[in-house]
């Protein structure tokens, strides 16, 4: 039997020597299972069945008829931000007006997403290594459907892996001008992406990892950072501005005062008063929605309720906070079947095991040494630290909310398969190894059987 180290190196080799093909490869594997799983969903039960889906397309709809920004009830929208619903409205006039071609066209443009990260992962990772990870990457259950639902998810998933990819370009540029290009671009990708998921802190942490990559003693990293920070921080100040304008509201949005008071006061008001939490969030929605108060008013309304929540029982929000973010890190999210018809008896564990296999694996790859010499190339661990940090802190920061499944984990669907690869390829070749040397064992053991058993010549006197 020969060994499958040889075999490994060959593949290393061959994704040396043909990358577009293999680029090709995991474009083909990451699109097919994103359109065949919207081509089966219907249109019209994700839009009944998912309560934030009417809050997308209601703005994107009116963007497309009246060229303006608004809710329901004409309104000028102030709880989503304009960059998923401008995008959904651009892909559907496309479409003429068709929801499900409309879903079909994004899930083929987000497909581009793990394209994207295999080419970050040619970077950072040996080729066999960066293979396997987009191969994860594209196949994996949960970031399939996120690619094809009326969501903002799937977007702030290919922007953020556009914002690590970039980010890598300014670390490896070595002219002055290229950086500060790739710098703006870096800057107003990651606006684009706070304009899709209202998380501002995001400039913080793009800005510093772009700093601790870059180097502070390097030429003109201060003009870098400049320009990143302007060119991130301009359109949502602009948005902010839009916002104070038209609907008198002094902020980016109001669904997290609004998320704060629904999800994690009640939460913590559950646990205390021992009721369901689901039931006190749907009761807190159906208070606030008969306030009939300004956007602002309301908005200090949820704050000013949530701090007096959080004073009194602080441990206990701390502990709710951290429970929903690991149940959203965790949860294997069978959901994610339902949409295209495709659950089946013994899902939940299926999945449990697939994402619970692909964690273990994960964590093998991270604690992994790396050896180039092994590896058939260098591990950049740095970076996917780099990578981790910043996905966990957004994972993390979905405590917040609570029983939204795997939806709030999207920023895991980028590190996850990097570090699964590297596990899995250290395992495999671990498996090798030990198989090869239990055959050259076996084999002595015959050697030596049979020389003991060898008849001695009998000698004549």
């Amino acid at each position: 039997m020969k060994s499958s180290v040889p075999t490994c190196q060959s593949l290393a080799e061959w994704l040396n020597t043909h990358v577009l093909l293999a680029s090709a490869l995991v474009l083909l594997c990451s699109t097919t299972p994103r359109v065949f799983l919207i081509w089966r969903a219907d249109p019209i039960h994700l839009t009944k069945s998912i309560p934030d889906v009417p809050t997308y397309l209601t703005p994107a709809q009116s963007l497309i008829e009246q060229w303006a920004f608004l809710d329901g009830n004409g309104r000028p929208e102030v709880t989503r931000t304009p960059g998923y619903p401008a995008f959904i409205g651009f892909i559907m006039a496309l479409a003429g007006g068709n929801l499900r071609t409309a879903l079909v066209i994004q899930a083929i443009v987000l497909s581009g997403g793990v394209l994207v990260l295999y080419w970050l992962a040619r970077r950072i990772l040996p080729p066999l290594m960066a293979f396997i990870g987009g191969l994860l990457a594209a196949f994996s259950p949960w970031g399939a459907v996120l690619a094809g639902l009326p969501l903002s998810d799937g977007t702030f998933l290919l922007l953020l892996v556009l914002i690590f990819f970039v980010m890598k370009l300014i670390e490896d540029a070595r002219n002055l001008s290229a950086v500060v290009f790739n710098g703006a671009c870096l800057g107003l990708l990651t606006g684009a992406a706070i304009l899709v998921r209202p998380i501002w802190p995001l400039i913080i942490l793009v800005v510093g990892a772009l700093f601790v990559r870059f180097g502070p003693k390097r030429k003109g990293v201060w003009l870098l950072l400049t320009v990143t920070l302007l060119c991130a921080a301009t359109p949502v100040f602009l948005w902010q501005e839009r916002n104070r304008r038209e609907a008198d509201f002094n902020g980016l949005s109001d669904i997290t005062g609004k998320t704060v008071w629904r999800y994690l006061a009640a939460q913590v008001r559950a646990q205390v008063d021992g009721q369901d939490r689901f039931e006190l969030t749907r009761a807190a929605m159906l208070d606030d929605s008969n306030w009939g108060l300004p956007v602002q008013d309301a908005d200090d309304e949820h704050w000013r309720r949530s701090k007096a929540v959080f004073h009194e029982y602080p441990a206990l929000t701390v502990y709710c906070f951290i429970r929903s973010a690991a149940e959203h890190a965790i949860h294997p999210s069978p959901d994610v079947l339902t949409w295209a018809r495709l659950n089946f008896p013994g899902d939940f564990s299926m999945l449990a095991l697939l994402w619970g296999g692909l964690l273990s694996l994960a964590y093998v790859g991270w604690r992994y040494k790396p050896a180039s010499d092994r590896d058939d190339g260098a591990i950049d661990r740095g970076w996917l630290l780099i990578i981790l940090l910043i996905c966990l802190l957004l994972t993390m920061s979905s405590g917040t909310s609570f029983g939204q499944g795997s939806r709030l984990r999207a920023p895991l669907e980028l590190i996850v398969p990097l570090l699964a690869a590297v596990g899995f390829v250290r395992v495999i070749r671990t498996g090798s190894r030990l198989a090869v040397r239990l055959k050259r064992r076996s084999s002595l053991g015959n050697i030596m059987y049979f020389a003991r058993c060898k008849p001695q010549p009998r000698s004549f006197r």
